[in-house]
Protein backbone atom coordinates (compact mmCIF):
# COMPACT_ATOMS: atom_id res chain seq x y z
CA UNK A 1 0.00 0.00 0.00
CA UNK A 2 1.48 3.18 -1.31
CA UNK A 3 2.04 6.34 1.32
CA UNK A 4 -0.78 7.99 -0.38
CA UNK A 5 -3.35 5.08 0.50
CA UNK A 6 -2.18 4.24 3.94
CA UNK A 7 -2.91 7.72 5.05
CA UNK A 8 -6.28 7.90 3.15
CA UNK A 9 -7.05 4.66 5.23
CA UNK A 10 -6.50 6.41 8.76
CA UNK A 11 -8.47 9.38 7.77
CA UNK A 12 -11.47 7.00 6.73
CA UNK A 13 -11.02 4.57 9.67
CA UNK A 14 -11.60 7.77 11.84
CA UNK A 15 -14.30 9.31 9.80
CA UNK A 16 -16.65 5.85 10.04
CA UNK A 17 -16.34 6.16 13.89
CA UNK A 18 -17.61 9.71 14.30
CA UNK A 19 -20.84 10.00 16.05
CA UNK A 20 -22.98 13.32 17.00
CA UNK A 21 -23.58 14.72 20.51
CA UNK A 22 -25.59 12.09 21.39
CA UNK A 23 -23.27 9.25 20.14
CA UNK A 24 -25.20 8.83 16.91
CA UNK A 25 -23.44 6.98 13.82
CA UNK A 26 -22.69 10.55 11.66
CA UNK A 27 -23.58 8.73 8.46
CA UNK A 28 -21.82 9.65 5.02
CA UNK A 29 -24.92 8.33 3.14
CA UNK A 30 -28.60 9.25 3.92
CA UNK A 31 -29.10 6.03 5.30
CA UNK A 32 -31.49 6.67 8.20
CA UNK A 33 -34.03 7.81 5.67
CA UNK A 34 -35.45 11.29 4.31
CA UNK A 35 -34.40 14.45 6.67
CA UNK A 36 -34.14 11.34 9.59
CA UNK A 37 -30.93 11.42 11.72
CA UNK A 38 -27.62 12.36 11.38
CA UNK A 39 -25.55 12.59 8.15
CA UNK A 40 -23.24 14.50 5.41
CA UNK A 41 -24.87 17.31 3.48
CA UNK A 42 -26.19 17.22 -0.11
CA UNK A 43 -28.77 14.29 0.26
CA UNK A 44 -30.44 15.53 -2.72
CA UNK A 45 -27.03 14.67 -4.80
CA UNK A 46 -26.78 11.74 -3.48
CA UNK A 47 -30.69 10.48 -4.02
CA UNK A 48 -29.78 11.33 -7.63
CA UNK A 49 -26.86 9.43 -7.77
CA UNK A 50 -27.89 6.73 -6.22
CA UNK A 51 -31.46 6.18 -8.08
CA UNK A 52 -29.24 6.35 -11.30
CA UNK A 53 -26.80 3.55 -10.27
CA UNK A 54 -30.01 1.52 -9.27
CA UNK A 55 -31.48 2.35 -12.70
CA UNK A 56 -27.91 1.03 -14.07
CA UNK A 57 -28.51 -1.88 -12.11
CA UNK A 58 -32.00 -2.69 -13.89
CA UNK A 59 -30.53 -3.02 -17.29
CA UNK A 60 -28.18 -5.59 -16.00
CA UNK A 61 -28.68 -9.63 -15.49
CA UNK A 62 -26.61 -10.49 -12.08
CA UNK A 63 -27.16 -12.21 -8.82
CA UNK A 64 -24.19 -11.49 -7.64
CA UNK A 65 -22.95 -7.71 -6.35
CA UNK A 66 -19.20 -6.07 -5.07
CA UNK A 67 -19.15 -2.50 -4.06
CA UNK A 68 -15.83 -1.19 -3.93
CA UNK A 69 -15.86 1.64 -2.09
CA UNK A 70 -19.18 0.65 -0.29
CA UNK A 71 -18.40 2.96 2.28
CA UNK A 72 -21.30 1.99 5.09
CA UNK A 73 -22.94 -0.71 2.93
CA UNK A 74 -25.97 2.06 2.14
CA UNK A 75 -26.34 1.05 -2.05
CA UNK A 76 -24.98 -2.01 -1.61
CA UNK A 77 -27.92 -2.87 0.97
CA UNK A 78 -30.13 -1.62 -1.50
CA UNK A 79 -29.02 -3.32 -3.85
CA UNK A 80 -29.96 -6.48 -2.19
CA UNK A 81 -33.34 -5.12 -1.90
CA UNK A 82 -34.11 -4.22 -4.78
CA UNK A 83 -32.85 -7.00 -6.76
CA UNK A 84 -32.24 -9.70 -4.48
CA UNK A 85 -29.10 -9.73 -5.33
CA UNK A 86 -25.83 -11.26 -3.13
CA UNK A 87 -24.13 -8.13 -1.89
CA UNK A 88 -20.95 -7.67 -0.62
CA UNK A 89 -19.26 -4.34 0.67
CA UNK A 90 -16.08 -3.52 0.61
CA UNK A 91 -13.90 -0.53 1.50
CA UNK A 92 -10.43 1.09 2.29
CA UNK A 93 -11.62 1.81 5.57
CA UNK A 94 -11.73 -1.22 7.81
CA UNK A 95 -14.44 0.52 10.53
CA UNK A 96 -16.73 1.39 7.08
CA UNK A 97 -17.05 -2.50 6.71
CA UNK A 98 -18.16 -2.61 10.29
CA UNK A 99 -20.35 0.11 9.82
CA UNK A 100 -21.85 -1.88 6.96
CA UNK A 101 -22.55 -4.85 8.64
CA UNK A 102 -24.02 -3.53 11.87
CA UNK A 103 -26.49 -1.50 9.74
CA UNK A 104 -27.25 -3.63 7.01
CA UNK A 105 -25.80 -7.15 8.15
CA UNK A 106 -23.74 -6.72 4.35
CA UNK A 107 -20.44 -8.75 4.61
CA UNK A 108 -17.60 -6.86 4.01
CA UNK A 109 -13.36 -6.67 4.11
CA UNK A 110 -11.18 -3.91 4.31
CA UNK A 111 -9.47 -4.01 0.79
CA UNK A 112 -7.18 -2.11 -1.54
CA UNK A 113 -8.87 -1.35 -4.88
CA UNK A 114 -5.50 -1.64 -6.63
CA UNK A 115 -5.01 -5.18 -5.85
CA UNK A 116 -8.21 -6.94 -4.83
CA UNK A 117 -8.10 -10.09 -2.96
CA UNK A 118 -10.78 -11.89 -5.43
CA UNK A 119 -10.48 -14.51 -7.73
CA UNK A 120 -10.94 -13.09 -12.20
CA UNK A 121 -15.05 -13.09 -12.14
CA UNK A 122 -16.06 -13.98 -8.85
CA UNK A 123 -18.61 -11.36 -8.99
CA UNK A 124 -21.29 -10.52 -11.62
CA UNK A 125 -21.46 -6.92 -11.36
CA UNK A 126 -19.08 -4.52 -9.21
CA UNK A 127 -19.96 -1.26 -8.10
CA UNK A 128 -17.57 1.57 -7.48
CA UNK A 129 -19.74 4.88 -7.17
CA UNK A 130 -17.69 8.13 -6.12
CA UNK A 131 -14.58 6.55 -5.23
CA UNK A 132 -11.94 6.35 -8.37
CA UNK A 133 -11.25 10.21 -8.06
CA UNK A 134 -9.84 9.53 -4.64
CA UNK A 135 -7.53 6.49 -5.52
CA UNK A 136 -3.76 7.34 -6.59
CA UNK A 137 -2.89 5.04 -9.80
CA UNK A 138 -6.84 5.22 -11.05
CA UNK A 139 -6.02 3.22 -14.43
CA UNK A 140 -4.67 0.52 -12.57
CA UNK A 141 -7.74 0.50 -9.73
CA UNK A 142 -10.42 0.38 -12.62
CA UNK A 143 -9.09 -2.54 -14.71
CA UNK A 144 -9.10 -4.33 -11.09
CA UNK A 145 -12.70 -3.65 -10.89
CA UNK A 146 -13.08 -5.16 -14.44
CA UNK A 147 -10.66 -8.39 -13.29
CA UNK A 148 -13.10 -9.56 -10.56
CA UNK A 149 -16.38 -8.86 -12.74
CA UNK A 150 -17.93 -11.34 -14.74
CA UNK A 151 -20.35 -8.98 -16.68
CA UNK A 152 -20.21 -5.56 -15.74
CA UNK A 153 -18.76 -2.66 -13.77
CA UNK A 154 -20.69 0.68 -12.85
CA UNK A 155 -18.78 4.10 -11.90
CA UNK A 156 -19.92 7.06 -10.96
CA UNK A 157 -17.23 10.27 -10.63
CA UNK A 158 -17.60 14.11 -9.99
CA UNK A 159 -16.92 16.46 -13.24
CA UNK A 160 -13.98 18.18 -11.09
CA UNK A 161 -12.91 21.23 -12.36
CA UNK A 162 -8.65 20.37 -13.01
CA UNK A 163 -8.32 23.78 -10.62
CA UNK A 164 -9.58 21.68 -7.71
CA UNK A 165 -8.20 18.76 -8.11
CA UNK A 166 -4.78 20.92 -8.74
CA UNK A 167 -5.10 22.61 -5.33
CA UNK A 168 -6.08 19.13 -3.90
CA UNK A 169 -2.72 17.89 -4.74
CA UNK A 170 -0.84 20.51 -4.02
CA UNK A 171 -2.12 20.97 -0.49
CA UNK A 172 -2.91 17.32 0.40
CA UNK A 173 -6.62 17.76 1.38
CA UNK A 174 -7.37 14.47 3.13
CA UNK A 175 -9.53 12.36 0.65
CA UNK A 176 -9.58 14.87 -1.91
CA UNK A 177 -10.45 14.58 -5.19
CA UNK A 178 -7.08 13.84 -7.27
CA UNK A 179 -8.10 12.60 -10.92
CA UNK A 180 -10.32 15.26 -13.07
CA UNK A 181 -12.69 13.19 -14.88
CA UNK A 182 -14.72 13.27 -18.44
CA UNK A 183 -16.95 11.25 -20.61
CA UNK A 184 -14.10 9.41 -22.32
CA UNK A 185 -11.95 8.80 -18.89
CA UNK A 186 -12.52 5.18 -18.80
CA UNK A 187 -12.23 4.62 -22.45
CA UNK A 188 -8.64 3.00 -21.82
CA UNK A 189 -10.82 0.12 -20.82
CA UNK A 190 -11.36 -1.02 -24.15
CA UNK A 191 -11.39 -4.12 -25.51
CA UNK A 192 -11.96 -5.51 -22.29
CA UNK A 193 -15.07 -3.19 -21.57
CA UNK A 194 -16.99 -3.88 -24.88
CA UNK A 195 -19.75 -1.60 -24.37
CA UNK A 196 -19.35 1.48 -22.72
CA UNK A 197 -22.66 3.73 -21.93
CA UNK A 198 -21.99 7.21 -20.42
CA UNK A 199 -24.71 9.39 -18.42
CA UNK A 200 -24.23 12.82 -16.91
CA UNK A 201 -26.10 13.40 -14.03
CA UNK A 202 -26.46 16.28 -11.33
CA UNK A 203 -27.47 19.36 -13.81
CA UNK A 204 -25.43 22.40 -12.86
CA UNK A 205 -28.39 24.34 -13.17
CA UNK A 206 -30.64 22.37 -10.82
CA UNK A 207 -27.69 23.08 -8.04
CA UNK A 208 -29.68 25.66 -5.92
CA UNK A 209 -32.59 23.80 -6.08
CA UNK A 210 -31.12 20.93 -4.75
CA UNK A 211 -29.93 22.91 -1.92
CA UNK A 212 -33.00 24.08 -1.14
CA UNK A 213 -34.50 20.77 -2.02
CA UNK A 214 -32.07 19.25 1.00
CA UNK A 215 -33.45 21.70 3.46
CA UNK A 216 -30.52 21.82 6.22
CA UNK A 217 -29.05 24.66 8.05
CA UNK A 218 -26.23 26.44 6.20
CA UNK A 219 -23.32 28.03 7.92
CA UNK A 220 -23.29 31.88 9.53
CA UNK A 221 -21.72 34.23 7.09
CA UNK A 222 -21.32 37.89 7.13
CA UNK A 223 -22.68 40.93 5.22
CA UNK A 224 -25.53 40.63 2.90
CA UNK A 225 -24.67 36.90 2.66
CA UNK A 226 -25.26 36.80 6.22
CA UNK A 227 -28.71 37.88 6.24
CA UNK A 228 -29.70 35.46 3.25
CA UNK A 229 -27.93 32.63 4.93
CA UNK A 230 -30.06 33.72 8.41
CA UNK A 231 -33.51 34.41 7.07
CA UNK A 232 -33.28 31.29 4.82
CA UNK A 233 -32.50 29.17 8.16
CA UNK A 234 -35.25 30.86 10.14
CA UNK A 235 -37.52 29.07 6.72
CA UNK A 236 -36.16 25.50 6.95
CA UNK A 237 -39.51 24.50 8.97
CA UNK A 238 -41.90 25.77 6.42
CA UNK A 239 -39.56 24.65 3.72
CA UNK A 240 -39.09 21.08 5.15
CA UNK A 241 -43.57 21.53 5.01
CA UNK A 242 -43.85 22.50 1.24
CA UNK A 243 -40.77 20.44 -0.11
CA UNK A 244 -42.19 17.13 0.50
CA UNK A 245 -40.31 13.96 -0.18
CA UNK A 246 -42.75 13.66 -3.36
CA UNK A 247 -41.39 16.79 -4.21
CA UNK A 248 -37.71 15.74 -4.00
CA UNK A 249 -39.04 12.90 -5.92
CA UNK A 250 -39.67 15.02 -8.58
CA UNK A 251 -37.13 16.51 -8.87
CA UNK A 252 -34.90 13.00 -9.15
CA UNK A 253 -36.92 12.75 -12.40
CA UNK A 254 -36.18 16.44 -13.45
CA UNK A 255 -32.33 15.49 -13.22
CA UNK A 256 -32.52 12.38 -15.32
CA UNK A 257 -35.14 14.08 -18.00
CA UNK A 258 -32.03 16.50 -18.38
CA UNK A 259 -29.84 14.23 -18.41
CA UNK A 260 -27.39 13.82 -22.08
CA UNK A 261 -29.08 17.61 -22.69
CA UNK A 262 -25.94 19.57 -23.09
CA UNK A 263 -26.42 21.19 -20.21
CA UNK A 264 -23.58 21.63 -17.71
CA UNK A 265 -23.64 18.58 -15.28
CA UNK A 266 -21.32 17.62 -11.85
CA UNK A 267 -21.44 14.23 -12.29
CA UNK A 268 -21.24 10.58 -14.73
CA UNK A 269 -22.51 7.19 -14.42
CA UNK A 270 -20.82 4.50 -16.62
CA UNK A 271 -21.86 1.15 -17.02
CA UNK A 272 -18.41 -1.09 -18.58
CA UNK A 273 -19.78 -4.11 -20.43
CA UNK A 274 -18.19 -7.57 -20.42
CA UNK A 275 -20.87 -9.66 -21.34
CA UNK A 276 -22.94 -7.78 -23.58
CA UNK A 277 -25.18 -11.15 -23.26
CA UNK A 278 -26.00 -9.81 -19.87
CA UNK A 279 -27.41 -6.14 -20.74
CA UNK A 280 -30.98 -5.43 -21.77
CA UNK A 281 -31.86 -2.51 -23.61
CA UNK A 282 -35.12 -2.57 -21.52
CA UNK A 283 -35.38 -2.54 -17.71
CA UNK A 284 -35.61 -6.03 -15.92
CA UNK A 285 -37.14 -4.10 -12.70
CA UNK A 286 -38.35 -0.82 -12.66
CA UNK A 287 -36.95 1.35 -9.95
CA UNK A 288 -38.60 4.13 -9.14
CA UNK A 289 -36.98 7.84 -6.93
CA UNK A 290 -39.43 6.51 -4.07
CA UNK A 291 -37.28 3.30 -4.16
CA UNK A 292 -34.44 5.32 -2.74
CA UNK A 293 -36.23 8.33 -0.99
CA UNK A 294 -38.24 5.23 1.21
CA UNK A 295 -35.09 3.54 2.09
CA UNK A 296 -33.68 3.72 5.81
CA UNK A 297 -32.58 2.14 8.71
CA UNK A 298 -32.91 2.76 12.38
CA UNK A 299 -30.09 5.21 14.68
CA UNK A 300 -26.93 3.39 15.32
CA UNK A 301 -24.52 3.98 17.82
CA UNK A 302 -20.95 2.34 17.76
CA UNK A 303 -19.66 1.31 20.64
CA UNK A 304 -16.43 3.30 19.20
CA UNK A 305 -17.31 6.31 18.55
CA UNK A 306 -15.35 9.26 18.78
CA UNK A 307 -17.37 12.68 18.14
CA UNK A 308 -17.66 15.03 15.14
CA UNK A 309 -15.06 17.30 14.70
CA UNK A 310 -17.01 20.77 13.22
Amino acid sequence: MDPYTADTQAWLDRRFREVDEEGVYYAHQPVYGFRQGPCEGWPTPRYIITYQIMRALSHLRFSSLLDIGGAEGYKSALARKVFGADVTSCDLSEEACHRAMALYGVPGRSVDIHALPFADGEFDVVLCSETLEHVSRIQEATMELLRVARRAVIITVPREPIEVVERNIREKVPHGHIHALDPTSFDFTRPTARRIHVRRLLTAALTKAFSIADALPKPQAAGLRGRIVAAFNHSLPLLQRVISKGAVGRLIELDDRLANTGLPYLDMIFTLIKDESAYSATPLVEVSPADVLDFSVPLHRPTNGVPRAE
